[in-house]
């Protein structure tokens, strides 16, 4: 019989005992660094929203649960600035997966199926309010920066474009020797120059050879940033990045992986063009937690399609993210072939991989 069904407060109790102990195990060191106030809100916690829950599947509403968690989410925003954003959003991720994982043993299987709904739909609503909670944040920083990327931007590609390899050399360096962060120089200005780069050759006011020469040298001005981004400290994960097919517009998947290597992950980035079976040979042989597989020609969609049956069919544990221009018209394809992720956002991907990979 569920907990739901009868009232005796030693079995709840001891149900969120079990909650709480979750908990703590998905997040190894929360229990020392958490107040011990906060430790006793967390447990009290658990207690309302098991209530709210039974309301919801009482009546059938999932809204119920779903609105309660928006509240508790946007309260404790204010509430905890012992800790970042981000830290807060993986707490209340990490507690509703803990009570979903607790409550499965409670609950007849009607009851749960629609509880995990109601938790999901929970959880869904939480990464929601962060990423807005990102963009309101990011608003002011962004309309004051624009300008002051833009100009960067401008500057860097008229370096490039009278062929001034020593200073383009020396750009991105001085660029954070002066203060602007790995990611920033990477999405904000890197990845802009390409996409200029791009156009300028399309509306024919540079040639390919020109387009080719302005990659390469930008591909070797970055790795001046190298010692900065190979000084993280591992952190025991690994990832594969390349690029299916023949692709020549290698460089964005290499930026992904200098990134996620500046978060402390091994990241080994195998360019394009590699043959399945060497492939598959090199995932076997590193055994990474994630592999990232990039397509900027939609002729190579089915190629990724393939692969990625392959490697469900012989490393059935690895994570498998997909991105690129050629999913742009396609965005939804990648679930129905049992990828993991797809994202347009390095910084979305490392936050996803982050989250999900322990």
């Amino acid at each position: 019989m569920s907990l739901f069904y009868i009232d005796e407060a030693d079995e709840l109790n001891e149900l969120v005992q079990r909650m709480s102990k979750r908990q703590y195990e998905q997040s190894p060191g929360l229990y020392d660094e958490l107040p011990e106030r906060a430790r006793k809100f967390m447990k009290r916690d658990f207690f309302y929203a098991i209530s709210y829950l039974k309301s919801a599947i009482d009546l059938k509403q999932s809204q119920i649960f779903v609105s309660y968690v928006r509240w508790t989410y946007e309260y404790l925003t204010y509430l905890m600035v012992y800790v970042t954003r981000e830290q807060m959003t993986k707490q209340c991720i990490d507690f509703y997966v803990a009570m979903s994982v607790c409550l499965e043993d409670e609950l007849p299987s009607e009851d749960y199926e629609f509880a995990e709904t109601c938790i999901q739909q929970g959880i869904q609503e939480i990464e929601r309010l962060f990423k807005e909670g990102l963009q309101r944040i990011k608003a002011t920083e962004n309309q004051e920066s624009k300008e002051k990327y833009n100009q960067i931007v401008a500057e860097y590609i008229a370096i490039i474009l009278r062929k001034d390899s020593k200073e383009a050399m020396q750009y991105f360096l001085k660029l954070h020797q002066d203060g602007m962060n790995i990611d920033d120089i990477y999405l904000e200005v890197v990845q802009k120059v390409m996409y200029k780069i791009g156009e300028l050759w399309f509306e024919k006011k540079i040639s390919v050879a020109q387009e080719h020469y302005c990659t390469a040298l930008t591909q070797t001005a970055i790795s001046q940033l190298y010692s900065i981004i190979f000084s993280t400290p591992p952190n025991g994960h690994t990832m594969i990045g390349c690029c299916i097919g023949g692709e020549l517009h290698e460089l964005g998947m290499r930026m992904i992986t200098d990134l996620f290597t500046y978060v402390g992950w091994n990241s080994l980035f195998l360019g394009a063009g590699i043959p399945e079976d060497a492939l598959i040979n090199i995932v076997k042989e590193q055994k990474p937690d994630l592999i990232a597989l990039s397509v900027t020609m939609p002729q190579h969609l089915v190629l990724c399609k393939n692969m990625i049956k392959e490697l469900r069919s012989k490393t059935p544990g690895l994570k498998i993210a997909v991105g690129g221009k050629a999913f742009e018209d396609v965005p939804a394809i990648w679930r129905e072939w049992n990828a993991d992720i797809y994202t347009t956002d390095a910084r979305g991907l490392i936050q996803w991989a982050q989250t999900n990979i322990s």
